[in-house]
C-alpha cells in the first residue's frame, strides 16, 4: 500500500512536470518583427519569386554572351560510294622548255571508296549586330528589374498578411480576456444570485436568467479559442513553419496619435511602390524595342575566320585557312520596318499612360488609407472611453444588486451593454490596425 502511495505521488509529479513543460512550449513568444523574418526566409511565394530573379539573371548573362566571338568546329566521316577518278590529259598543265608537257602522259588519280574525314572549325564576330545585342542586353535587364520588383511586392504583400493575422490573433485574445473578465463578473453575480435566492429574496427566474448568461459566453469562449487556433495556424503556414507549432503573440500597442505628412509619404511611395516602378520599366522596355526594331535597317557586317582540313583525302590541300568579311542587307522589305517601327510607338504611349494611370491610382490608394487611418484613430479613442463608462457602470451595478440597491435587469443590462462595448471596442482595434497595416503596405516600403 506505501508503495502504491509513492509510485502515485511520482506519477502526479511526472505529470506536473510534463504539463509545467507544454505550458512553457505554449507560451514561447512570438513577436511581430520575428514572424514577418521567418516568413520572408521560409515562405514558398516569396522563394519562388526570388527564384524567378535568379532566373532572369542568367538570362542577363546569356545576353551578354551573345556579343562574344562564336566558335563552331565540326568533324565529318564520310563513305564514299565509288571511287572517284580524275585524268588530267598529257600538257594539262603546259609545256615548259627543258621539261617537255606536264604531265608528260595521260594521268588518272583515283580516290578510292574509303572512309574520309574533314575537319572545319570557323570563328565569327559580329560587328554591327553588337548595337542590337547590347540593346537586348539592356532589355534583358530591364526585364530582370522588373522581376526584382515582382518579388519586393510579393515581399510587400507577404509582411502585409503576416500583419493582418498577427493583428488579428492579439485582437482575437483581447476579445477571449474581455470575455473572460465578463464571465468572471457573471459568476459573481450567480454566486449573489444564488445566495439571495436561498434567502428567498430573489426569484428562480433570477438564478435561471444569469445561468443562460454564462452558458452563452462559454459559448463565446469557445468560439474564441477555435478562432485564435485557425489564425495561428494560418500565420504558421505564412511563415512557412508546421501548422501545429504552438506559440503565442506579444500585446499589440495601444494606438498612438502620430503626425505623418502625407505629402511626403506621396513623395517617398513614388520613389518605392513596386508598382509604379513595374510600370517605369515597361515604359524603359517599350522604348528599347523599338530602338531595337530600327537596327533591323542597318546591314548585319561581321567578321569570320575559317579553317578547313581534309585528313586523309588524296590530291585535296591538308590545311585550308581564310578570313572574309561578311555582309547581309534587305534593301527593300516591302514596308515591314516602317510598321514595325509605327507598332512600337504605339506600345511606348501605352506605356507612357500606363506610367500615370499607375502613378495617380497609386497617389488614389495612399490618400484613401490615410483618411481612413485617421478616422480609425479617432473612433477607437471614442469607443475606448465608452468602454471604461459601460465597465464601470456593470462593476456598479453588480455592487448595487449586493445590498439589494439595483434590480437584477438593471446589472444584465449594464452586463449587455458591456459585451456590447467590448464588441465594438474589438471591431475598432482590429479596423485601427487593419487600416494601419494598409497604410504602410500603400507606401511600398521594405522594413529595415
Amino acid at each position: 500500500m506505501h508503495h502504491t502511495i509513492d509510485f502515485t505521488r511520482s506519477l502526479v509529479v511526472v505529470i506536473g512536470l510534463s504539463a509545467l513543460t507544454a505550458t512553457s512550449a505554449r507560451a514561447q513568444t512570438l513577436s511581430l518583427n520575428d514572424a514577418i523574418a521567418l516568413g520572408l526566409q521560409h515562405n514558398r511565394t516569396v522563394a519562388n519569386a526570388a527564384l524567378q530573379v535568379e532566373k532572369t539573371e542568367q538570362d542577363v548573362a546569356m545576353a551578354r554572351m551573345k556579343r562574344m566571338p562564336t566558335l563552331k568546329i565540326e568533324m565529318q566521316g564520310s563513305q564514299l560510294l565509288r571511287p572517284i577518278d580524275v585524268t588530267f590529259t598529257r600538257g594539262a598543265f603546259g609545256e615548259f622548255a627543258g621539261i617537255g608537257p606536264v604531265p608528260a602522259t595521260d594521268t588518272a588519280i583515283t580516290t578510292p571508296a574509303k572512309l574520309n574525314f574533314l575537319l572545319t572549325a570557323e570563328a565569327q564576330q559580329p560587328l554591327t549586330q553588337l548595337i542590337k545585342l547590347n540593346l537586348n542586353v539592356r532589355l534583358t535587364e530591364a526585364t530582370r528589374e522588373y522581376d526584382r520588383e515582382t518579388l519586393r511586392d510579393t515581399r510587400l504583400g507577404l509582411v502585409d498578411e503576416i500583419r493582418r493575422v498577427y493583428y488579428s490573433i492579439a485582437q482575437t485574445g483581447a476579445a477571449l480576456e474581455a470575455s473572460q473578465q465578463t464571465l468572471k463578473l457573471l459568476n459573481e453575480l450567480n454566486r449573489v444570485v444564488t445566495m439571495r435566492l436561498a434567502q428567498q429574496v430573489a426569484l428562480k427566474a433570477d438564478s435561471l436568467n444569469v445561468e443562460s448568461r454564462i452558458a452563452q459566453t462559454d459559448l463565446q469562449l469557445l468560439t474564441l479559442r477555435h478562432t485564435i487556433d485557425m489564425q495561428k495556424e494560418q500565420l504558421n503556414q505564412l511563415i512557412g513553419r508546421d501548422l501545429r507549432t504552438p506559440f503565442d503573440v506579444a500585446d499589440v500597442p495601444e494606438a498612438t496619435i502620430e503626425e505623418i505628412d502625407l505629402t511626403i509619404a506621396q513623395r517617398r511611395a513614388m520613389d518605392a511602390r513596386p508598382d509604379v516602378k513595374q510600370a517605369r520599366v515597361k515604359l524603359q522596355q517599350a522604348e528599347l524595342a523599338r530602338r531595337i526594331a530600327k537596327t533591323d535597317y542597318l546591314p548585319e557586317v561581321g567578321l569570320s575566320v575559317s579553317y578547313i582540313s581534309p585528313l586523309n583525302i588524296d590530291g585535296a590541300p591538308h590545311q585550308i585557312a581564310s578570313a572574309a568579311i561578311q555582309m547581309q542587307w534587305e534593301p527593300w522589305d516591302w514596308g515591314r520596318k516602317s510598321r514595325t517601327l509605327a507598332s512600337k510607338d504605339l506600345g511606348i504611349q501605352q506605356a507612357r499612360n500606363g506610367v500615370r494611370e499607375t502613378e495617380e491610382r497609386a497617389l488614389l490608394e495612399i490618400n484613401s488609407r490615410f483618411r481612413k487611418l485617421e478616422e480609425m484613430r479617432v473612433q477607437l479613442r471614442a469607443i475606448r472611453i465608452g468602454q471604461d463608462v459601460a465597465r464601470e457602470n456593470a462593476r456598479m451595478r453588480v455592487t448595487q444588486y449586493e445590498v439589494q440597491a439595483a434590480l437584477l435587469s438593471d446589472v444584465l443590462q449594464t452586463q449587455s451593454s458591456l459585451a456590447d462595448s467590448n464588441s465594438q471596442y474589438q471591431q475598432a482595434l482590429s479596423s485601427f490596425w487593419t487600416a494601419r497595416a494598409d497604410f504602410e503596405r500603400a507606401l511600398g516600403e521594405e522594413l529595415n
